[in-house]
């Protein structure tokens, strides 16, 4: 039983290969036991951060009465959600349909076919409350089984029909019509944001996540839209000082952490995912140029507020590239192949349990022993909250930003905290190695190395993508495979489109930081090429739906009803095919400014107008959701695509650099550019089409505003 499990790269299913329940990955081979037995299916869908995951497994896995039941009734299988996406997708469809809610540990009940009939999250050990503990759930789906098949039968293909029903309502999506101007979408967008903006932060009660690609998006509206760009600043300054201050970040040791608990950002969930690291590192380096940028013409409060969240989103952007680098960067230094391990647990060891934050909280005395080895930390600064199932332990945040005769003082604060940490049980880390995750990792290294003049992060960058496309990418079937695990990639799991996007990202963010002018660029230029011609595959030639895989397997055609899957909306990651969009745009932009643009592109800039044109429809009524796809839509559509700057060495023209490359313009220096006074020259340049140049930042502002 445990040879199953034992060797996977997958840590969630290797956590569960000492158990007596004989677990099956997912794959034919189980569901044709299933079909040779005449036996229902449970799946067990988690992941290896996931707390209450942990519980189940110890409360139910673990238990040998259990796992005969198990045995004997059914055939158990082990999912780990981050390996095959398409299937979870497909069965929280299922579970919410069935529920009304969802989530992890997310377990299934189905027919051998993969037809779902019964579904539920996390089953106590025992009854509690209104929830039935897992025995009384086996034992009544096994009473079903034996007694009432032919209910259940019925219930499988009702929800089938449904699922296939709601799925194709999704991709329906895709085809909204609309007339409006992108430009009057992002406004419809970001006045929605700005109304639903908490005075706390966040966009929604709690728990709170990070709206990571609204907030990326609204910026260009502080930035471009001088009617909205005060209330639109204020919205964004809201819900970043809550990011940036709150317990979210990992103020000790960099990073964040998934979202947050309470209503006041205080005590966070504390597992630790790459995607939310990578798209928060991304956030805060534009956030340090948008800022500053809008502190340039602001006067007063708003002035000291903007200067006061670039420096903190500056700091952020520093400690969670640390993060990476120390502890999810996997293998050691003189390695030949390092990438980014997909998460770290919520959970640690203390005193010989193990508790959720262990590793993160900290007493009041263990917090008063630091502060008496140092000058007084000054009034309101530090905030501490309890949490709540660990009584005496408390998350670290601030109140309010250090000022600037205050940061040397917090700094000495959180290294001592890091010293007193580091005799502590590390929490697990998942190191599997998930290709899309490290793309988009990828491209916001290489986008904070550049914004923030930072080049060891781009050096990091490119370390990571050697490896993905040493390990991940095979140079004879030209496919990508979505998880590796100790240098080996997993073999019969083709990544998704959502990994192809997000490394094309990462592979054209190394080209344009290395340039592409060089043999390095180059290098990575033409990988880009290469992965975005396998992803023009899976747009489905019959209807233009950019489908998550090219061939879902049996089971989930059996659930879908041979519905296209289609991830149409943001969510934790941004959209497949919004992230595709983007790939297609910035190619096409990437070729303008270098002067090579053919028709081939113009196809793929109009292929991801197209891919990205549900956002105009759905800006008011789900701008979160088409966050990412309406950023595309911006860029595509916006006045200028490219700027030519002469003397491109000059502080004012690498000025102009870092706001062009945050707001996703390509940037080329051009020599030909001249000044009666030899001074700077930008010039605005859309498609094959140039302005007259500007000289002056304002000027050069004052044209991505205008046709």
């Amino acid at each position: 039983m445990a040879q199953r499990l034992s060797s996977s790269s997958s840590a969630y299913l290797r956590q569960h290969a000492h158990q007596q329940v004989d677990w099956y990955p997912y794959g034919d081979q189980a569901f044709e036991q299933a079909r040779l037995r005449d036996v229902p299916v449970m799946l067990s869908i988690g992941y290896s951060a996931c707390h209450w995951c942990h519980v189940m497994s110890h409360e139910s896995f673990d238990d040998p009465a259990i796992a005969q039941r198990l045995n004997e009734n059914f055939i158990a299988i082990k999912v780990d959600r981050e390996e095959h996406p398409l299937v979870d997708d497909t069965y929280m469809m299922a579970t919410q349909a069935l529920t009304g809610a969802g989530g992890w540990p997310m377990t299934i009940f189905a027919m051998p076919d993969g037809r779902a009939f019964h579904a539920g999250t996390y089953y106590p050990a025992v009854p509690r409350g209104r929830t039935p503990s897992f025995t009384q759930v086996l034992e009544a789906v096994g009473d079903a089984w034996e007694n009432r098949r032919d209910a259940l039968e019925q219930q499988a293909e009702m929800l089938a029909e449904h699922l296939a029903e709601l799925g194709n309502r999704q991709n329906a999506l895709l085809n909204l019509p609309s007339t409006q101007p992108s430009h009057e979408a992002l406004a419809a967008a970001s006045d929605r944001w700005i109304a639903e903006t908490k005075p706390e932060g966040g966009l929604t009660p709690a728990p709170k996540f990070p709206a990571t690609w609204a907030l990326k998006t609204l910026w260009r509206s502080v930035i471009l839209d001088p009617q909205r760009s005060d209330e639109a600043f204020e919205a964004a300054a809201t819900n970043l000082e809550a990011i940036l201050r709150g317990g979210l970040q990992d103020h000790v040791g960099g990073g964040f952490a998934r979202y947050c608990v309470d209503e006041h950002w205080s005590v966070p969930h504390f597992e630790k995912m790459l995607y939310d690291n990578a798209g928060l590192l991304s956030l805060c380096a534009r956030t340090v140029v948008f800022a500053q940028s809008y502190a340039a013409t602001a006067h007063g409060e708003k002035r000291r507020r903007a200067l006061s969240i670039a420096s903190s989103a500056r700091r952020a952007a520093h400690n969670t590239a640390i993060f990476l680098e120390s502890q999810l960067l996997t293998g050691t230094k003189n390695d030949r192949h390092r990438a980014f391990a997909s998460s770290l647990d919520a959970d640690s060891v203390r005193d010989g349990h193990s508790v959720e934050g262990a590793y993160y909280t900290f007493t009041k005395e263990e917090v008063n022993q630091v502060l008496g080895g140092l000058d007084a930390l000054p009034a309101n600064l530090v905030r501490l909250a309890e949490v709540a199932d660990d009584p005496g332990h408390f998350q670290l945040s601030l109140n309010r930003s250090p000022q600037q005769d205050e940061a040397a003082l917090w700094e000495e604060f959180t290294t001592q905290l890091r010293a007193l940490r580091a005799g502590r049980a590390l929490p697990g880390r998942d190191e599997k190695i998930i290709a899309g995750w490290n793309g988009l990792a990828i491209e916001a290294l290489c986008e904070a190395g550049l914004l923030l003049e930072a080049p060891q992060l781009v050096d990091l960058a490119e370390q990571v993508a050697d490896t993905l496309w040493a390990v991940h990418f095979d140079e004879q079937t030209r496919r990508l495979a979505r998880v590796s695990f100790d240098g080996t990639a997993a073999t019969g799991n083709e990544a998704t489109l959502q990994d192809y996007a997000a490394l094309t990202l990462g592979c054209l963010a190394l080209a344009s930081a290395r340039g592409r002018a060089t043999n390095e660029g180059a290098s990575w230029a033409e990988r880009a090429q290469q992965l975005l011609h396998r992803a023009a595959q899976f747009v489905d030639p019959a209807t233009g739906i950019p489908r998550d895989s090219i061939q879902a397997d049996a089971r989930l055609d059996s659930q879908r009803k041979s519905t296209i899957a289609a991830s149409v909306l943001d969510d934790a990651v941004p959209a497949a095919g919004a992230l595709y969009a983007k790939a297609l745009a910035q190619q096409a932009i990437a070729a303008m400014a270098a002067g090579t643009y053919t028709e081939m592109d113009a196809d793929n800039l109009e292929l991801a107008r197209q891919l990205s044109a549900h956002a105009l429809a759905l800006s008011e009524q789900a701008p979160t959701q088409v966050a990412t796809a309406l950023e595309v839509q911006s860029v595509i559509s916006g006045p200028v695509h490219y700027v030519s700057v002469s003397h491109p060495d000059l502080v004012q023209a690498r000025e102009v650099r870092r706001i062009s490359l945050a707001l996703g313009l390509g940037y080329r220096g051009d020599e030909t550019l001249t000044a009666p006074d030899g001074g700077l020259q930008i010039q605005p340049c859309r498609k094959e089409l140039c302005r007259i140049p500007v000289s002056t930042m304002p000027a050069f502002l004052e044209s991505l505003r205008t046709a």
